[in-house]
This record gives C-alpha cells, structure tokens and sequence, in this order.
C-alpha cells in the first residue's frame, strides 16, 4: 500500500487513469480518503489515494530523470549516479534535506560542544605552524548547517586568534547558512580567492565524493555503471576506462578477484584547488577509511560503498536515489599522494581517539566535576560523548591526517608520520 497526495480530485482521477487503474474506492486498485468517487472528493483541494500496487511501484521525480538519462545516453558510471542522487538540484539529497543529520550522526552531533572545542584547540596549533597570522582564515570543506563553525567560533575567545577569525564555509546543501559562525560561504572551492595562509578543515568531506565503481575479474577489471530494467536500476559490466586501470594498478594490488575498488572523483582537482588559495597551508581532514592497503585490501573486498537513512545503513546504494546518504570509505593513502602532487609535501596522521587525547579530551571529564549543580544522569550524559568521540569502535576509529603546505608541522598535537610518502 502507497499513499499519493494530488493537489486537485482532477489530477487524482487523471493519475489514475494514467496509470491504468481504476478510480473507485468498490474497485480496490484505487482508494480515496472518501468513500466515493475522486470527482466526488469532499476535500476539494487535496485528494490523499492509496494504490494497492500488487507489485507495481510508484517511480519518484529523481528516478525518472535517471531512468530517462539511461535510455537516451546508455548506462551510468556510478559516479555520475552518485552526482545526480546526492546533488540533483531539486530532488538530490543534500539539496533537499533541511536535516541530514537525521540520516546519520557525526562527532559534530554527539555533543553540543565538545568535538568544536577539541578543534578549536588544533586551530591554536594550526595557528602556530602558519607563523600566527593575522587575520586567522580558516575554511572548512563540507560546512553542512554551520554547526561546527559554531562550536569552535564558541570556543575561540580564550585564544589570541579567536577576534582574528575569518571563517569560510564551502558547503553545496541546501542546509548551507551564510550566517552566524560564517563570514561567508561558497558552494564550491575555486570560489575563494588566493590568500598568504589558511588552515583548512575537512569533517566528512571526502567521504560524500562520487566514486566510479569497479570489480577485479580473471582477466582484469570491469567497471560497474547503473542501468535500468522497466523502473529498477541494477548494476551492468562495462569495459573501464584508464582511469580506473591506472588506480587498480596504483592502489588495488592486494583486491581478489570478483573485489571491488571505489574510485573518488576530483580528489587531485580539490588538492590543486586547496593549493591555490594559500601560498601557506595546514589542512587536516578526518574520516572514515585508511591507507591503501586497508581500504582496498582482503577485509574490505566487497567494496565499502553504503546508504544511510534514517541511522540504518544497507548495501543496496540504487534504491530510492535522493532519499539516502551515499558513501563509502576513504583512500587516505591517495589524499597523502594528490597532497604531495601540490605542494602539501608535509603530512602527518593518527586515529580520532589519539588526536582528541593529545588535544586534551580527557579533561573534559575532570573540570565538569567541578561543576556543583552537575546531576549524575548529565555527567553520564557527558561521559557517553567522550566515549562516543574515542572509542576504536565508534568515532575514535577515524582517520586524522594533516598535511601542509610550505610549513613546519611540529606543532601540531597527536600525530605521527603518514603513509604514502616518506621522511616528511
């Protein structure tokens, strides 16, 4: 059972002839709120049917337009499906949330404070290494609703840069503000004009990326596009481009044969794009996934690629396009390569719990037991946040890279040498 809203009886009883069914509630195929006919609705201007589809499924907008795509142009590489799913811009998925936060949750969201507080306190390190600038330009990739600009802007009073904060948000959602933590936004990077040093800040950016989608066969690889039978989308064999062949031989040595491989898009264009506009840079990016042969070995073979929504995840990445989040892991070991590509020849990484230890986490815990009118149930509360932000089987799991740009890293707290490049 399915339920249809129609702005008019008219269009209720034009859809369902449409459609092939038949419009009285006696029939059964096709239902209204009202006991009699469509033309005889009650309600006037809103007609509420309930199709007995017996089979049948109703296509939304975005699935229309992708099946139309495919008959006219032929198969999708699933980069240009992920595009289109997550960024079409009226039914995409960050351009029609006003909540995506529904869908999933991030360290942004455990805490009203904390995870923004934590940064803020990389921010003074970040600060440092790029010789204390004034004024402090700081841009975050993937700036969602501002709610961590928020918290770090919250955070910055007790540090010399905080009334020297220029905060810039790169974000394409519709949950975009250009307001409040923001000095201002861009939809995308070559967007912001070059500038003599920024610290970027990269949460769960890159894992949101379109990625091309392969398999290892006897002979080689095949790339895996999306095509159409009737209104369902399913995945065909497609001959790979050399895009997808020099990545394989780049980082997928160790993936078995009937493996997967997800390819990121535009991941050297964002680096050559994050080199221009500082001739000094410190970015740290944190994420889910690992170095190469992690990410891309025997564990993770089948491929990492998976939906979100309403916090349930599932592999099945075709279905209800524009309803769900779309992501997979990310290749750390490429952000390092494409890094050094562009001048970011400084690179240093550890996992989220580590970082947030060394940035002093801990005593989060110790200075709120100060606090007097603290019930139990908030300390718990509390408690539950930390461990959430470290723990190796929650958010403690994410990778933490910083790389930088004509700078000295060794301010920065809670990191070790990253892999990919040595001796830097």
């Amino acid at each position: 059972m399915e339920d249809l809203l129609f702005p008019s009886a008219e269009v209720g009883l034009r859809y369902a002839t449409t459609a092939g069914l038949k419009t009285r509630a006696a029939e059964t195929d096709c239902i209204c709120v009202y006991t009699g006919c469509l033309q005889n609705c009650p309600y006037g201007t809103l007609v509420l049917v309930t199709l007995k589809t017996r089979g049948m499924t109703s296509e939304t907008r975005l699935e229309k337009r992708l099946r139309a795509v495919v008959s006219q142009s032929g198969p999708l590489p699933f980069h240009e499906f992920m595009e289109i799913a997550l960024y079409d811009p009226l039914d995409g998925y960050y351009t029609r949330q006003a909540h995506p936060y529904q869908d999933y949750f991030t360290s942004v969201t455990v805490h009203p404070s904390l995870f923004g507080k934590m940064l803020a306190a990389h921010l003074q390190d970040m600060w440092l290494a790029l010789s204390k600038p004034r004024p402090f330009r700081v841009v975050e990739l993937g700036s969602s609703d501002g709610r961590l600009a928020k918290q770090i802007r919250a955070a910055s009073s007790k540090y010399e840069w905080g009334p020297l904060l220029e905060y810039t948000g790169v974000e394409r959602g519709s949950t975009a503000r250009e307001s409040g933590p923001l000095d201002t936004l861009h939809q995308t990077i070559d967007e912001i004009p070059p500038a003599e040093s920024r610290a970027v800040l990269s949460n769960e950016f890159f894992d949101a990326l379109p990625v091309r989608r392969a398999r290892r066969v006897t002979n080689g690889w095949i790339e895996e596009c999306v095509s159409y039978e009737g209104p369902t989308a399913h995945f065909v064999d497609q001959p790979p481009p050399n895009e997808i062949l020099i990545y394989a031989d780049q980082y997928g040595n160790d993936v078995p044969v009937d493996g997967h491989l997800e390819i990121r898009q535009n991941i050297d264009w964002v680096y050559a794009e994050i080199s221009r506009i500082g001739e000094r840079i410190v970015m740290t990016t944190i994420d889910y996934g690992g170095p190469s042969e992690m990410v891309h070995g025997q564990r993770l073979a089948a491929g990492t690629m998976l939906s979100y929504q309403g916090h349930h995840a599932s592999d099945d990445v075709l279905t209800n396009p524009g309803q769900s989040d779309l992501t997979s892991h990310v290749n750390f070991t490429q952000l390092v390569d494409s890094g050094h590509n562009h001048g970011l020849d400084q690179q240093r990484m550890t996992m989220q719990a580590d970082f947030l230890s060394a940035l002093g986490i801990g005593d989060h815990l110790v200075n709120i037991q100060t606090q007097s009118e603290l019930t139990v149930a908030e300390y718990a509360a509390e408690r539950e946040a930390v461990f959430q932000l470290v723990s190796p089987s929650d958010l403690g799991r994410f990778q933490v890279l910083t790389q930088g740009k004509n700078v000295d890293l060794d301010t920065i707290r809670g990191l070790e040498h990253a892999p990919g490049q040595e001796g830097t």
